[in-house]
C-alpha cells in the first residue's frame, strides 16, 4: 500500500533511473516505469543503473548493499517505517528523538543492544567497503533521515543511543576458588550450552575466593542454573544466586572517549531518581549499567534529559 513516486521522485528529476531491490513477492506488485527490478545479486551487475531505492527484508538490504558495493554509489538508502535512527526505541520510548547522523560504531554498538531499525551486517559492509548508509521512511519521502557514516569528529551530541534492554538475568557465582583456568571451566559450560554472556563482573580476590556476577538473556537463566549446578561441586563455588527482573540500560557516543565526566553524570541521574546500579560495564564508546526492571523506564527518559537535546 505504500507509494513509492513521492520517495523517489527527486532522483528521477534529475534523470536518474531507480532500482528497487525487494523480495519477488514485492517485485511482482510493481508495475512502475523508470524502475528496475532487482530480487537476487545476479542482476546487480546487468542493471546498469545509477541509483536505487530499497524496501522489503533482510535479504533485499544484503542484496541492496551488494549492488552499492558493485556500482561503486556512494550512498546507500533504506526506507523503513521510521523516519530515521533515533536515540532509543521509538516504538517504546516517547522520549526517543531522531539522529541527524551517527557514526558506523556508534550504530553497531547500538544494533547489538537490541535497537533493530537496520541491519548489524548491513553496517558492517558499508563501513567496510566505505559507503554511507542514509536510513529514510517511506511515510515521509521529505525527510532527511538519519546519515551513518565513518567517524564524523566529537561535535554535536556526546551521547546518540540511549537503549533499554529489559529482558536481562544476573547469574552470581559465591566463593570461587581463585585458580588459574576456572573462569574458562565456568564460561565453557555455559558456552557448550549455548548460551551467550554479556556483561561478566569479577572482582579482584584478596583471600583466595571471589564472587563473580555477569549477564544472559532472561529465556537463558534456567539453562545455566541446570548446566552450573550439576558442576558446582567440580568447579568449587559455594551457591548460584539468580535476578531476573533487571534491565540492561547502554548509554552509546563515540564522543565518550574524548568527554570527561560523561559516566559520572550517568550515575548521578541514577542517584537522583533512587536507581541503585548492580552492574557497570563500560567499553571506549559505551557506559552500561544494569538495574532493577521497574525502574528502567525512568532511566532512560532522566538519561535523555540530560544527554539528548
Amino acid at each position: 500500500g505504500i507509494d513509492l513516486y513521492p520517495l523517489i521522485e527527486r532522483d528521477l528529476k534529475k534523470g536518474n533511473k531507480v532500482v528497487l531491490v525487494c523480495d519477488r513477492e514485492y517485485s511482482r506488485r510493481v508495475n512502475l516505469p523508470d524502475i528496475t527490478s532487482v530480487t537476487d545479486f545476479e542482476q546487480v551487475y546487468t542493471s546498469g543503473d545509477k541509483l536505487f531505492l530499497l524496501t522489503a527484508d533482510k535479504n533485499s538490504m544484503i542484496v541492496g548493499a551488494q549492488f552499492v558495493f558493485a556500482s561503486g554509489i556512494p550512498e546507500y538508502q533504506i526506507y523503513t517505517k521510521y523516519d530515521g535512527i533515533y536515540s532509543a526505541d521509538p516504538s517504546d520510548s516517547p522520549f526517543a528523538r531522531r539522529l541527524e547522523k551517527i557514526d558506523y560504531d556508534e550504530m553497531l554498538e547500538m544494533c547489538a543492544t537490541g535497537y533493530n531499525a537496520v541491519n548489524a551486517y548491513v553496517v558492517e559492509l558499508c563501513k567496510k567497503h566505505g559507503v554511507a548508509l542514509r536510513i529514510l521512511s517511506y511515510y515521509e519521502p521529505d525527510s532527511l533521515g538519519t546519515l551513518i557514516k565513518e567517524v564524523m569528529g566529537v561535535t554535536g551530541l556526546t551521547v546518540k543511543g540511549i537503549i533499554k534492554e529489559p529482558d536481562v538475568a544476573i547469574v552470581s557465582l559465591r566463593n570461587i576458588p581463585d585458580v588459574t583456568g576456572i573462569c574458562y571451566k565456568i564460561f565453557k559450560e555455559v558456552s557448550d550450552a549455548g548460551v551467550i554472556v554479556d556483561i561478566i563482573n569479577l572482582p579482584a580476590s584478596f583471600d583466595g575466593t571471589a564472587d563473580m556476577s555477569f549477564t544472559v538473556k532472561k529465556e537463558d537463566l534456567s539453562t545455566v542454573k541446570k548446566v552450573l549446578s550439576r558442576r558446582m561441586d567440580e568447579l568449587g563455588f559455594s551457591e548460584i544466586i539468580t535476578i531476573d527482573e533487571v534491565a540492561k540500560i547502554s548509554v552509546i557516543g563515540a564522543a565518550l572517549r574524548l568527554t570527561k565526566g560523561v559516566a559520572t553524570k550517568v550515575f548521578e541521574v541514577l542517584r537522583q531518581n533512587n536507581i541503585n546500579l548492580m552492574l557497570i560495564n563500560t567499553s571506549e564508546i559505551k557506559i552500561a549499567v544494569v538495574i532493577d526492571k521497574k525502574h528502567a523506564n525512568v532511566a532512560v527518559e532522566k538519561i535523555h534529559e540530560v544527554f539528548i537535546e
